[in-house]
């Protein structure tokens, strides 16, 4: 009897996997769909700013470093651990690993622009 005890409990073990699991996939579901649609407003916020610039409007956001407000949060991620480029977006730097990918999404072209706010 203690076999199928044994039996019973390792079945119930592997259920509770198996249901873990589906729930992991899942949340990994949404997380992709969450990030996918992250990226398309980023590409249509870029797409608007560049339209507002054309406009003559600019970006008065600005720190005294030079940075954005949104390159100044993804600064302010990647003090904190993690990656901010597109290839480890979201994963933490391991030993607080310096990555040049991340560089570039922070401080890659963000020349501070004079134009006249209308």
């Amino acid at each position: 009897m203690a076999e199928k005890d044994l039996y019973d409990e390792f079945e119930t073990i592997s259920n509770q996997l198996n249901n873990l699991n589906d729930r992991l996939e899942s949340l990994k579901e949404q997380l992709s769909k969450s990030l996918e649609e992250k990226e398309e407003l980023e590409m249509e916020n870029q797409n608007l700013r560049k339209h507002l610039e054309k406009l003559g409007y600019e970006d008065k956001d600005y720190g005294a470093n030079g940075l954005s407000t949104s390159r100044m949060n993804l600064e302010k991620l990647y003090r904190k651990g993690f990656h901010v480029c597109q290839q480890f977006y979201g994963s933490h730097r391991k030993e607080d690993e310096e990555c040049v990918f991340c560089y570039g999404v922070i401080y890659g072209n963000h020349e501070k622009k004079n134009k006249k706010v209308k």
